[in-house]
């Protein structure tokens, strides 16, 4: 049983701080209701983020802009029947937080070919939150993760419409998760057959659809550094194409502070403490170990063109690629934190994470001297396969469409409002995720050493159902340009 909690120790901090495409693309208030582009757009201070190479272009000595969105997401599993046909399926709907990522730039222009400015934003970050009884609280039951990145970045005119630019990363995080670490449901073979093993009356039939253990994890990532660069052609008054190259990150996970948490029936959290001591627990060990990993943020590509055909019109387009095969496997290492030296020794865990596309339209109408309507569509392709489908965050292809306006109160100031609705490409998508049940081994082992006449199942199982997700976005920025 140590074993087994330390296992679940360590793949609940390996998928709590980075479980899928956690790539968060709503840096901007502006850009959120053009469908995100910007690689080719003069976009003075929030060029930073977007083509640090555009920030030489700024019109202003000096530009500040500052926003927040929040992003109200919800995701649904429903289980499939059994090869009978028989079996009415299930249906869960998540809980989820309001996710709030945060931007704010600052860009100084003191020469007309360069600038200089800092960029603080978070551009990884995830909200799950499935409840503690679902039928998949073995893999999560919440997870919440944020990513916070600083960025000093220089830009430079080579020549009147050529420009160079490059900000240096730094990047740091924190995490927390729960998952359950015994069966739900008293309707289990294994279940019955382990408390008929160990002469324990049978805890999963009391707690009946009731979580009885959890596993909480927090922790934090140290800082890593990488560098985003790029490069622009205003090629003239029509006509501007950008680049822009994020490279990888590792996140670098030392140690994280372990609970467990009983079921809330003093009754069974009793029998509980008299099981542990039998299937080998010490909680005081597994509180202590020591969890050391190292996670992938990807490295990224971004292609981009922007047209004028009047003034008050503009239009760009973004193709951005995302490595996300960096996130190949996983290898977790556990500790003791007295010794240094491994407790036990976890096998590399596959991921088989796909390198992605991105397509990015927006549109924006310069209305009047104090008005701008934007409108914007994407598509952003899942790196998971449906082999490897998991609901840590339950992975589509996005389809989004924006809208956003900018009002100017007075000439130095702006104001930015923008709505954006994300749904899947499909109504809904089928997959599954293997994984090695790890009660149901232990409980082979214990059944085998105790009494072999009871019988036991394969511990190798796959988490399947069919999923559904969409968010609901909202942005709002302001400005200063003087």
């Amino acid at each position: 049983m140590k074993k087994l909690f330390l296992v679940l120790a360590a793949a609940a901090i390996a998928s709590g701080a980075y479980a899928e495409g956690y790539q968060v693309n709503n840096l901007s208030s502006k850009q959120n209701g053009m469908g995100h582009v910007g690689t080719a757009m003069k976009l003075n201070s929030e060029s930073i983020w977007f083509n640090p190479a555009a920030a030489s272009f700024q019109s202003t000595q000096f530009d500040f802009s500052v926003g927040v969105t929040g992003i109200d997401s919800k995701a649904t599993y429903t289980t499939l029947p059994d090869y009978t046909g028989k079996t009415q399926s299930r249906h869960f709907t998540s809980d989820n937080k309001i996710a709030t990522p945060l931007y704010a730039y600052f860009n100084y222009k003191p020469l007309d070919w360069m600038s200089v400015g800092l960029a603080f934003n978070t551009p990884f970050g995830s909200s799950m939150n499935w409840g503690d009884n679902w039928a998949g609280a073995q893999l999560v039951q919440s997870i919440n993760l944020k990513a916070y990145n600083l960025q000093p970045t220089v830009s430079f005119k080579i020549c009147e419409h050529l420009s160079v630019g490059a900000g240096l990363m730094m990047t740091w995080g924190k995490f927390d998760l729960s998952r359950s670490l015994l069966p739900i449901g008293a309707d289990n073979a294994q279940n019955n057959a382990l408390m008929g093993a160990l002469q324990m009356p049978n805890l999963f039939e009391m707690a009946g659809d009731k979580n009885l253990m959890s596993l909480g994890l927090e922790g934090k990532a140290k800082m890593a550094v990488g560098v985003n660069l790029g490069m622009m052609w205003d090629i003239n008054e029509q006509w501007s194409l950008g680049f822009t190259y994020r490279s990888k990150l590792k996140m670098k996970v030392d140690s994280g502070s372990i609970d467990l948490r009983m079921i809330d029936n003093a009754q069974i959290a009793q029998a509980i403490g008299q099981l542990l001591p039998q299937l080998g627990l010490d909680p005081a060990k597994l509180t202590s170990a020591v969890v050391k990993t190292e996670l992938p943020l990807p490295a990224s590509l971004t292609w981009g063109v922007s047209f004028r055909p009047v003034p008050k019109w503009e239009f760009a387009v973004d193709l951005q690629y995302v490595l996300w095969s960096a996130y190949d496997q996983l290898d977790v290492r556990i500790l003791d934190p007295d010794s240094n030296t491994p407790v036990l020794n976890i096998p590399v865990s596959d991921k088989k994470y796909s390198n992605t596309l991105a397509f990015r339209f927006g549109g924006q109408y310069h209305a009047l001297d104090w008005l701008t309507a934007r409108m914007g569509m994407y598509v952003d392709e899942s790196p998971v396969s449906s082999d490897y489908l998991n609901p840590e965050t339950p992975s589509m292809t996005k389809l989004a469409y924006t809208a956003g306006v900018t009002f100017r109160p007075i000439k130095w100031m702006n104001i930015d409002i923008a709505y954006g609705y994300v749904n899947s490409a499909d109504p809904e998508r089928t997959g599954s995720y293997p994984y090695v049940n790890s009660v149901l081994a232990l409980a082979n082992e214990q059944i085998k050493n105790v009494a072999p006449e009871y019988p036991t199942t394969s511990a190798i199982t796959d988490f399947s159902g069919n999923y559904t997700a969409r968010a609901h976005t909202f942005s709002i920025g302001v400005g200063f340009s003087f």
